[in-house]
């Protein structure tokens, strides 16, 4: 644990006293590796800007009733800012109100939330778009005369995402493919049962979209065990993730990752922050970008920067 780091309830009122700015975050999934990846850059963020205690939430699998009762803590404490992801944002409307009340800056994370202060956000649109483009690019190369089957990973509960999965839809569509079925999860395991099923209803099924790189890379295992061409195989995900950076390094099924720029997510937790205590705009989307054996350099410096612990 690094000095400008610790968990809520140590001396923040002393932390206050030196001067220093107490900033909070709050992930509803905060076990997922391309959290803590952001967590990590959001610490080394503060360390170089200094005079910045950083408190990391510990809520996980979208345990609301754990985020709000550690937010509520940190309203309570007297932090500078707040930055939260609105998982259910009528849910943290109350709590937006209450930090007002105390002079605390309430930040939105990845999507924008009514009456918030800022947002660090990402672009869910452009990454489904680009997943969807590179299967599109897959389907004129491989499959000109059509007869390209898909699964995209969805997560109904989580409507804000819905880009992720629309966007490739209406592209593959779009393209001549076909979308035979619609998945549903964000783990490894959802991703190769929800694979294997769809193939044994569609054993010719050569596309899926993973609504992040954890589904994607249980659909890479499922190709795997059934024996699948990787020369007629397409299989992206979204985040950028370690381990479906490494199976795309593999050059078999994992083609690309949508890829979420997290040196500058976990910047900008920390840069809106500023800027919202401040009374300056405090807005951004970070982009994402196609990361596939296309750049190998590039998929080479990501994976190491996960390696070094900045996953």
């Amino acid at each position: 644990m690094n000095e400008m780091t610790f968990n809520a309830g140590t001396t923040i009122q002393e932390a206050k006293k030196k001067g220093r700015l107490v900033i909070a975050f709050s992930h509803a999934v905060s076990e997922l590796l391309v959290v803590k990846s952001v967590r990590a850059y959001a610490d080394l963020r503060a360390r170089d800007v200094g005079n910045i205690v950083l408190l990391q939430g510990t809520t996980e699998s979208g345990n609301l009733r754990h985020q709000l009762a550690e937010i509520s803590d940190w309203i309570d404490q007297g932090v500078d800012a707040i930055v939260a992801m609105p998982t259910e944002a009528a849910a943290l409307q109350p709590l937006v109100v209450r930090a007002h009340g105390k002079g605390i800056r309430f930040l939105s994370y990845a999507f924008p939330l009514e009456s918030s202060d800022g947002l660090a956000g990402f672009d869910s649109v452009l990454s489904g778009r680009i997943c969807g483009s590179a299967a599109a690019a897959f389907i004129h190369e491989r499959f000109p005369n059509g007869g390209a089957q898909a699964l995209v990973g969805a997560l109904v509960a989580t409507p804000l995402f819905a880009p992720r999965w629309i966007e490739p839809m209406n592209i593959i569509e779009a393209a001549g493919g076909k979308v035979v079925t619609i998945g549903e999860g964000a783990t490894v395991e959802a991703g190769r049962k929800q694979t294997e099923e769809a193939l044994r209803s569609y054993p010719d099924l050569s596309i899926v979209i993973g609504i992040n790189d954890e589904f994607a890379v249980g659909a890479a295992q499922a190709f795997e065990a059934a024996g699948k061409d990787p020369a007629m195989s397409f299989i992206c995900g979204q985040d950028g993730a370690p381990e479906g950076l490494r199976e795309i390094a593999k050059g078999r099924h994992y083609k690309g990752s949508a890829a979420i720029l997290f040196d500058q997510l976990g910047a900008a937790v920390i840069d809106m922050s500023i800027n919202a205590i401040a009374g300056k705009p405090a807005s951004i989307t970070i982009p994402c970008e196609y990361i596939s054996l296309d750049n190998p350099a590039r998929l080479e410096e990501l994976i190491k920067d996960f390696d070094n612990g900045m996953g």
